[in-house]
């Protein structure tokens, strides 16, 4: 117990779950549609964090260390659940809980295309290619002529752009933690 204790002390681990932690969360959830898994599968993927201890501090990339490991996780408990027969599985849906609400980052979807439009086309294209389809930012710099650093300088500048809009577009507002709470699409462009 002291050695989790020892790792809590780690500020690099802390500093990194705290910027990745909500984003972690609901990637698992879009993947799968299910608020109780996407929350044990970030719990397991925090302990796999605190297990490397000050380790941690010496992965180049950490925050694409914990999304690995999470989709690894995410997989592993995918291959497990297909060792159900097929009557579990039924079974299992039948009880599954079908009144949870859409989280609010989810349905806000709607405007994404909406306000994805409004953007240059060089900031669109970045969005969709690493975003929304999972390119690495290291082949879309190898594609497009790029250093790393200058794609993740213009992938940031373009996500700001895309949050601007966004929030100017669907009246975004946040909560105490920075994180969407509610939206009001415009109706019209």
């Amino acid at each position: 117990m002291s050695d989790i204790c020892d790792s809590l002390t780690v500020p690099c681990l802390l500093d990194t779950w705290h910027l990745t932690e909500s984003e972690l969360y609901y990637w698992l959830l879009k993947q799968s549609a299910n608020q109780e898994i996407a929350f044990d599968l970030l719990q397991e993927t925090f302990l796999r964090a605190l297990q490397q201890k000050k380790a941690f501090c010496d992965i180049k990339n950490q925050r694409s260390w914990l999304f690995r490991v999470a989709r690894n996780l995410y997989v592993d408990m995918l291959r497990q659940s297909k060792r159900l027969s097929y009557d579990d599985g039924l079974l299992l849906s039948a009880y599954a809980d079908t009144t949870e609400e859409q989280p609010v980052v989810d349905s806000l979807a709607q405007c994404l295309p909406i306000a994805l439009k409004q953007l240059s086309p060089a900031d669109q294209n970045i969005i969709e290619a690493c975003d929304l389809k999972g390119m690495a930012q290291q082949q879309f710099a190898n594609q497009h002529g790029l250093s790393l650093s200058a794609t993740k300088s213009r992938i940031q500048r373009a996500r700001n752009k895309l949050k601007l809009t966004l929030k100017k577009q669907c009246l975004i507002r946040l909560d105490e933690q920075q994180r969407v709470c509610c939206y009001v699409p415009k109706t019209s462009s």
